[in-house]
């Protein structure tokens, strides 16, 4: 029965952190460029159940009865690397990648990746983020001092007509880009040039979180915690009267 008490927690600790994350994605449905995270929950090794079995000619043996999860726990996590719908804006600054590719940014703390192409132009006529990170051309921050800015589909950067810079996209391969906050992304490796991708000026990416389907798995996430209440509960009421009845003498 002890062993069913840590079964039930492992299960309601694991679906609690899975809660988080659910909660995280629908705090983001309107967040530009943020990708949907998830968590994947496993059980533990599980343990094969003996009965042991008294005989008068061969003492005590074990007969198996089963295998016997011990409990659940967090697997891994991760983020959906899926493109959002596009929302046209008008904005010059406003930037989307279609297709595979990230923006790269120069921050404090090194060179980050992010598909939130919400730029904006500083006091220097330099290219920058929401969060006054550098956006990066491939010779360097990208200087915008000029009347017009155009950017076409394949990152050439030309104010007032003339060729300023070109916007380092990079891509991926599954594994090397981990979020880093402030939807960013840090990566293990300097990345590729993509070559099927399109950059849409006057657009943004909206963020690849479905409410519908984040709220459906919400309320079985839920129930299913819930679940594991009800069988720690019965746990903690049969150990009180097996230590409360059984035991107690007539």
């Amino acid at each position: 029965m002890i062993r069913g008490l840590y079964t039930a927690a492992t299960g309601m600790l694991a679906l609690m952190n899975k809660q988080d994350v659910i909660a995280n994605n629908l705090a983001n449905v309107n967040t530009t460029g943020f990708k949907k995270d998830y968590i994947s929950i496993t059980s533990f090794k599980q343990a094969l159940v003996y009965a042991q079995e008294r005989q008068s000619d061969a003492g005590s043996t074990k007969s198996p009865i089963g295998w016997l999860s011990s409990g659940v726990g967090i697997a891994g996590t991760g983020f959906i690397n899926s493109s959002g719908t596009l929302r046209q804006t008008g904005g010059v600054f406003d930037l989307a990648v279609t297709g595979n590719g990230f923006f790269a940014i120069q921050t404090p703390a090194g060179e980050r990746y992010t598909r939130n192409g919400s730029f904006t132009k500083d006091g220097f006529d330099r290219l920058v983020d929401q969060d006054g990170n550098l956006v990066l051309g491939e010779k360097g921050m990208v200087t915008v001092k000029g009347n017009e800015v155009n950017v076409d589909e394949a990152g050439r950067v030309y104010v007032d007509g003339i060729y300023a810079d070109t916007l380092k996209i990079r891509s991926f391969s599954n594994g090397e880009l981990e979020k880093n906050g402030s939807n960013t992304f840090i990566a293990n490796s300097g990345g590729q040039k993509p070559a099927d991708f399109a950059i849409k000026q006057g657009y943004l990416e909206g963020s690849n979180v479905d409410a519908t389907s984040e709220m459906v798995e919400m309320v079985a996430t839920i129930r299913s915690f819930e679940t594991n209440q009800r069988v720690l509960k019965a746990q903690d009421e049969m150990l009180g009267k097996a230590v409360n009845e059984v035991g107690r003498l007539g």
